[in-house]
């Protein structure tokens, strides 16, 4: 029989589903323009932020994260700059062309990266419905594991090369919905305990670990957590500039809120209730049982609706930037498997958190090429904006070197 406060939250998640079904909202511009990359932020992230970061820092996880969304806030702003300044004026050959030159190859080296990065992203997503699928059936062998993540990368692929992914990706906006419903009843549930376990969460949050050099370039080694707005600068067949700009910055400022509301109020209840044995990257799973009952099964339902329609979504995004690279001669059908036998290494050579730390650290060479780009152009443009995407540039850099995968 489910529990009166397990009734409230599911009641609350079906109105929201309901609420973000609506056509009302299902029409506006602005809002399906932000969905894109919103979901991708939040997407695999919300399952593994609080765990990792209160084991590295503590009370501290929220200073962590902060820096974390800041540090993508500002990548982001450059890309935005790069939207509005460097992509119509690639467009209009209006610059002189030793320069047009050399931001074409830097954009180029940019899709290169990224390309790769898509790979690695794809493989965290599948390693990860792979643990919740796993968590679920009671199995804990890791051969079962990468087994299973070996399966389904190798079936979306197959899939994608016989009949296309277009059929699969329609189904995005409904586990979007899915994973935003659960969210939000997620957080109100976090706040709610908050609220009736007030004196417990005070005495039970007197924990601080140091901010040493390990734990940060290890926090740097999570920036995949906050990465997916850069989606927006490819919605271009979509959307018009302004629109994009407009979407990633509402994407970011959305999802900076939910991380940090996420971790202000989860990370007590992990010092109320200590994680026995090692983390993992299910370990949300065991402490969110304690904010309501159906929390689990909430938990479970958005990591196999979000992680399965982010890997199809990138598979396809990637399969279609591998073909455009290629100037056509490797299809988009063909690059779908090329990208699930690299994904198939990687997956039985590393764990899931080196998967993570990779991928961080190709998304931030990815972001520095964005930031050179901006560099070349905001260089005659405007000296603010140029003095900005170099310290971008920097921190991208500190990231791709110092970064490490979490142990």
């Amino acid at each position: 029989m489910i529990e009166f406060d397990s009734l409230i939250y599911l009641l609350l998640s079906l109105f929201i589903l309901f609420v973000l079904f609506s056509r009302r909202v299902m029409t506006n511009t602005i809002w399906t323009a932000t969905m894109t990359p919103l979901a991708s932020i939040i997407g695999s992230g919300f399952l593994i932020a609080a765990p990792l970061l209160n084991s590295l820092s503590g009370n501290r996880a929220p200073f962590l994260m902060l820096i974390l969304c800041a540090a993508s806030y500002g990548v982001g702003e450059v890309i935005r700059w790069n939207i509005v300044d460097v992509e119509p004026r690639l467009e209009s050959n209006d610059i002189e062309n030793s320069k047009q030159n050399k931001i074409r190859i830097n954009e180029r080296l940019g899709e290169w990266v990224l390309s790769f990065a898509y790979i690695l992203s794809i493989t965290y997503y599948l390693y990860l419905f792979s643990s919740f699928f796993l968590r679920m059936t009671g199995e804990h062998s890791i051969y079962v594991e990468k087994g299973v993540v070996t399966l389904v990368i190798m079936s979306i692929a197959f899939f994608g090369h016989q009949h296309g992914l277009n059929s699969l990706e329609k189904l995005e906006s409904v586990s979007v919905n899915i994973k935003l419903s659960i969210i939000i009843t997620f957080l109100v549930g976090l706040i709610s305990y908050q609220f009736f376990n007030a004196e417990g969460m005070r005495e039970a949050t007197e924990v601080a670990n140091d901010l040493s050099f390990n734990t940060v370039s290890v926090a740097l080694g999570l920036l995949i957590m906050v990465q997916g707005f850069e989606t927006s600068r490819y919605l271009f067949e979509k959307y018009d500039r302004q629109m994009r700009v407009k979407s990633m910055r509402y994407a970011q400022l959305i999802s900076s809120l939910i991380y940090l509301i996420l971790i202000i109020f989860f990370v007590p209840v992990f010092h109320a209730h200590p994680l026995r044995g090692v983390i993992s990257e299910t370990s949300v799973i065991d402490i969110g049982k304690y904010v309501f009952t159906l929390a689990p099964t909430f938990l479970f339902a958005a990591a196999m609706a979000s992680q399965l329609s982010a890997a199809v979504a990138d598979m396809g995004g990637g399969g279609g930037l591998v073909s455009e690279l290629s100037k056509g001669k490797i299809k988009s059908s063909n690059a779908y498997l090329i990208i699930a036998l690299i994904g198939v290494v990687l997956v039985w050579f590393f764990n899931i958190f080196e998967i993570i730390s990779y991928a961080s650290k190709a998304f931030a060479l990815y972001y520095f090429f964005q930031c050179v780009s901006s560099c070349l152009i905001q260089y005659r443009l405007n000296r603010k904006k140029f003095l900005f995407s170099v310290l971008m540039s920097l921190l991208c850099l500190v990231i791709v070197i110092f970064g490490r995968a979490y142990e």
